[in-house]
């Protein structure tokens, strides 16, 4: 999704690419809104796009890194509206894939345990503890990677189904899809 439907070029700009955009109304609102605009859409993109540079942190410091990137402020009571909430749910629910889903519950987890990994200080009556919660890092890193490899095969499958994206319709396909619609 991030810059398929939706476009965000290197200033922030916010370009709406694909018909399917009214597949979201309510992100589609946000955008309208005199007071969210592009800024609020984009902050909703980085904040839940599977491809967002901002997914792999943990959900409160996304938030928190997000909104200052977007609004230069770490708190925009803006994103605590109903509308906000509204968008950001249908988002998440249109771009949703289990496996995505489930690799980055483990890269938010791995993180985590990297963080409590990193503030022990070696001992000698700790070193076992040490030794152990590498080797389980070292296993959730090999089943992460399993699964991030499902998800490629997976997309370059999807990739292979021909017909199933708008870009490959005529001008007059596009043009009867819409007035159907």
């Amino acid at each position: 999704m991030y810059n398929e439907l939706i476009e965000i070029d290197r200033e922030g700009n916010v370009f709406m690419q694909d018909n399917s955009i009214a597949l979201m109304p309510k992100l589609w609102e946000v955008y309208k809104h005199k007071r969210m605009g592009s800024n609020m859409v984009r902050w909703i993109v980085s904040m839940s796009d599977y491809k967002s540079p901002y997914r792999r942190l943990p959900e409160k410091e996304r938030v928190r890194t997000v909104t200052y990137s977007v609004f230069e402020s770490y708190k925009n009571k803006l994103c605590d509206e109903e509308l906000v909430l509204e968008a950001l749910e249908e988002y998440k629910k249109l771009q949703y894939d289990p496996l995505v889903d489930q690799y980055n519950a483990m890269s938010e987890q791995m993180y985590l345990i990297t963080e409590v990994y990193r503030a022990m200080v070696p001992t000698q009556s700790n070193l076992e503890d040490l030794n152990d919660i590498a080797i389980k890092m070292e296993k959730a890193a090999v089943a992460r990677d399993r699964i991030k490899a499902l998800i490629l095969k997976d997309r370059e499958s999807d990739s292979k189904i021909q017909g199933t994206s708008s870009e490959n319709f005529s001008m007059l396909e596009n043009k009867l899809r819409l007035e159907e619609s």
